[in-house]
């Protein structure tokens, strides 16, 4: 996959990456967006309505704090239009400049926001102590005991790791914190396997890649990989390089549990828990891997459906088959 993160020839609406980081470099300009974002100054698309609100320029000014009428113009101007829209009535943000304000909301949760907990269910690779981690926006779940999922890609013993913002946590317990991130993962996997990044909006390309030495024989991680699974895939946006990796069998609960069983309750807990999650991996998924062409076929087998996914080199979804149990 071409590295094509924050190229210099990335065309956002005619503002680079570059210039977009510089427009929003001064404090002034991020005053104009919080003050029009406190003031509610936008379009109400995602409230359901395309009501638009307005601040005038000379309360705006006002709110900003700056008295220099030239100055203020000033920074004003390089905000239009790509953050700020004007208009007869005044000022407003633009979709971008609310994506900027939620932005900021996302990550200012309280000063060195962090926690360790031990939680209640043990390892599900090796009955090990687990321990979920919250630090520098990202939470992580830890074995002590085992090396984990990830090999030498993550730290040892990660059993998951996510991004996750800290306004996130202001009402979550440690667990209703892991079991939030879950649920963000398997919906950014939904996302990635259609193609589309979550982050941006941009395309999503694909690659598999297969230890062709796989062998966990001995009850540990592979000694070739360093991994218990032998198949994983990677997904990397090619605007702004949001990606994951992870074994294909997690890109296929992920998109079952979202897309593929509205009326199965069974599937929702695969969302909800690492244990059950990982324990389906182990005990009720087989992989198939074929060549020329290489496809990776990924049966999930529940108590009231089995699934199949028919995935290609390139990760994309090229089968995909449902079939429900009769209940008695």
């Amino acid at each position: 996959m071409a590295d094509t993160r924050l190229a210099p020839d990335l065309d956002l609406e005619g503002l680079s990456p570059d210039e977009a980081f510089a427009v929003l470099g001064n404090g002034i300009r991020l005053d104009v967006v919080r003050v029009l974002w406190q003031a509610n100054a936008a379009y109400e698309y995602d409230d359901g309505s395309d009501a638009v609100e307005t601040l005038p320029y000379s309360e705006l000014r006002r709110r900003v704090g700056v008295e220099d009428n030239g100055k203020f113009n000033y920074h004003l101007s390089k905000l239009e239009p790509h953050f700020v829209r004007r208009s007869d009535d005044g000022y407003r943000l633009s979709g971008a400049g609310k994506g900027i304000a939620r932005t900021v909301i996302a990550v200012s949760g309280t000063d060195g926001a962090g926690f360790s907990a031990d939680l209640d269910d043990d390892c599900p690779l090796c009955g090990g102590a687990v321990t979920v981690v919250y630090a520098d926006q990202w939470l992580r779940v830890r074995c002590a005991d085992c090396p984990g999922l990830f090999g030498d890609d993550a730290p040892a013993g990660t059993l998951f790791l996510t991004d996750f913002p800290a306004a996130g946590l202001s009402s979550r317990s440690a667990e209703e914190a892991l079991a939030t991130g879950l649920y963000r993962c398997a919906l950014d996997i939904t996302y990635s396997m259609f193609g589309v990044c979550r982050e941006c909006a941009g395309p999503v390309s694909g690659a598999v890649s297969v230890c062709e030495e796989h062998d966990c024989s001995e009850g540990g991680p592979c000694a070739t990989c360093g991994t218990p699974f032998p198949v994983w895939g990677e997904t990397r946006c090619e605007t702004c390089g949001f990606a994951k990796r992870l074994p294909v069998e997690m890109y296929v609960l992920g998109l079952v549990a979202v897309v593929g069983s509205f009326d199965v309750a069974e599937v929702g807990d695969l969302a909800r828990s690492l244990a059950v999650a990982i324990d389906v991996l182990r005990r009720q998924v087989e992989t198939e891997v074929t060549e020329d062409p290489l496809e990776v076929a990924v049966e999930l087998d529940l108590e009231t459906a089995s699934y199949e996914v028919r995935l290609d080199d390139e990760m994309t979804v090229v089968g995909f088959d449902r079939r429900v149990r009769a209940t008695g």
